[in-house]
């Protein structure tokens, strides 16, 4: 069946059969949604009971400031959650909101459901149990690496460290970083000109050439040199 092809894109479910998915479905209380777009599918400051996982279409984090604005935080695509950290938060309260940025369909889980073994004791449930963890590991760890970035004062070495990070995991040195210029920038946590400045600098000395979200390493010593430097 495609719905379940569509549950096996998500993490969380990525090493289970056919009949597994079928099977815990209805262990999990799951519901799926179809949302027109514009809609409103996860709202900031809600109490938060389940998981939601993008099946179909895409959607749009944002997170609302004191002053009213809206700022988009990051784009979920198929097999993308959320609510999958507020749910297990004490508070259980939504940090962000997530509207559909298109028409999309959505798989909701009770959380609950989730770290609570179920009556027929089911080894697939075991194995949704220790995906979760793992998942939540590596949010864990990608959140360490987020505050590294937040902590470097120097602009170049940021930049250099991102692609070469990139590097190490594509094993190539034509690398995709996976984001657009506004989307590095904030990651960064510097401002786009300054950072475009600094990129256009080291390509002219020849450390690495780019367009749009590809990097192309020229001198991978130099990278390296410069992330040694910090």
């Amino acid at each position: 069946m495609k719905i379940i092809k569509l549950i096996k894109n998500n993490q969380l479910f990525s090493n289970f059969e056919d009949s597994e998915v079928n099977s815990i479905f209805d262990c999990l209380k799951g519901r799926i949604l179809k949302c027109s777009r514009g809609r409103i599918i996860y709202a900031q400051d809600d109490e938060v009971s389940e998981i939601g996982i993008v099946l179909q279409g895409s959607a749009a984090k944002f997170i609302t400031r004191e002053d009213g604005r809206k700022e988009v935080v990051e784009i979920l695509g198929e097999g993308e959650m959320f609510g999958e950290i507020d749910g297990y938060n004490p508070e259980k309260k939504a940090k962000y909101s997530v509207i559909a940025a298109e028409e999309c369909t959505i798989l909701y889980i009770t959380i609950l459901t989730i770290v609570r073994q179920c009556e027929k004791n089911c080894t697939f449930h075991q194995k949704l149990l220790e995906n979760t963890l793992q998942y939540m590991a590596r949010r864990i760890h990608t959140m360490h690496k987020d505050a590294e970035y937040l902590k470097e004062k120097s602009m170049r070495v940021k930049i250099a460290k991102l692609i070469y990070e990139k590097y190490v995991e594509q094993d190539t040195l034509n690398v995709r970083l996976g984001i657009n210029r506004n989307e590095m920038a904030e990651y960064l946590n510097v401002s786009r000109p300054s950072m475009s400045r600094e990129m256009i600098r080291m390509r002219e000395e020849g450390i690495f050439d780019f367009w749009k979200d590809h990097i192309d390493i020229k001198n991978l010593e130099a990278l390296v040199e410069i992330v040694r430097s910090k």
